[in-house]
């Protein structure tokens, strides 16, 4: 099993453009063989202490796969590859971190 933190920062004031493209895609994903979790989280408002909040432009995919071969199976996906030409110009960055339990 691998497990997805994959931290997008949209452009100054895209975020709420790129989570309509994120939701858009939900089902395909969460259809693909493989996937046992897969959704995109915000910032708890107001939690405070000790949170270190990402703001408002940034949120983060929380993803759980069978294996690594799924999870590089997802990224060659047809509606993968259709939301990454979509959202390549609202991203500022993208830090994508696959890990595994120790």
């Amino acid at each position: 099993m691998v497990y997805v933190a994959a931290i997008i920062t949209a452009k100054p004031g895209k975020r709420a453009e790129l989570l309509k493209l994120v939701h858009a895609n939900l089902a395909a994903v969460r259809a693909e063989q493989g996937c046992l979790e897969y959704g995109p989280t915000i910032d708890v408002a107001g939690f405070g202490n000790p949170q270190a909040a990402l703001g408002d432009d940034t949120f983060v995919f929380i993803e759980k796969w069978e294996s690594a071969d799924a999870l590089k199976l997802h990224f060659t996906q047809p509606h993968m590859i259709d939301y990454v030409a979509k959202s390549k110009d609202l991203i500022a960055n993208r830090a994508v971190h696959v890990l595994e339990p120790v």
